[in-house]
């Protein structure tokens, strides 16, 4: 008797790719890193953070200016009466901008030597206050002179409550 032996072929095929199943937990584990990332390096708190700066050193700016006019002017601040015995540069925090509420810096000055255009090509605006239609209206920044000379301007800040800066 012959005993025949059949060996079944089985069809092993190959699957290319990944199971759906695969592919969802690494979209999870990407997702989950997304979010950490994001809350690490708080993209808002950064930008924040990069506009309190501009706003310190725009003020800066702005305290050079009248600075080197008063220097250039036997000391004295820039105003805009117009009257050169006197000066009506504000002694109390006042807006700058061309408002009426406002002291209207870029204007301040001996005629023909006004602060804008001879020593700033224009008056810096704060990035986030500034009216959208007249930024130069309202600028966001205040300035005046205290009692004992010292210049003082500042802004509202957004990471900090108040940036100044006093010379």
């Amino acid at each position: 008797m012959k005993i025949n032996f059949q060996i079944p072929i089985v069809n092993y095929q190959f699957r290319k790719g990944f199971t759906i199943l695969e592919l969802l937990i690494v979209m999870a584990i990407i997702g989950i890193l997304a979010s950490v990332i994001v809350f690490a390096i708080n993209p808002g708190r950064q930008l924040a953070k990069a506009r309190d700066t501009e706003r310190q050193s725009e003020i800066t700016a702005l305290l050079s200016a009248v600075m080197q006019y008063a220097s250039e002017h036997n000391g004295d601040l820039p105003d805009t009466d117009g009257d050169p015995d006197t000066n009506n540069f504000p002694t109390s925090a006042a807006c700058i901008g061309t408002d009426l509420a406002c002291f209207d810096l870029a204007g301040a000055g001996e005629t023909g030597e006004t602060i804008v255009p001879e020593y700033m090509v224009e008056l810096p605006t704060d990035p986030k206050f500034a009216d959208e239609t007249n930024p130069q209206s309202d600028t966001g920044y205040s300035i005046y002179v205290d009692a004992n000379g010292h210049l003082h301007a500042s802004a509202v800040g957004e990471v900090t409550a108040s940036i100044s800066v006093a010379r």
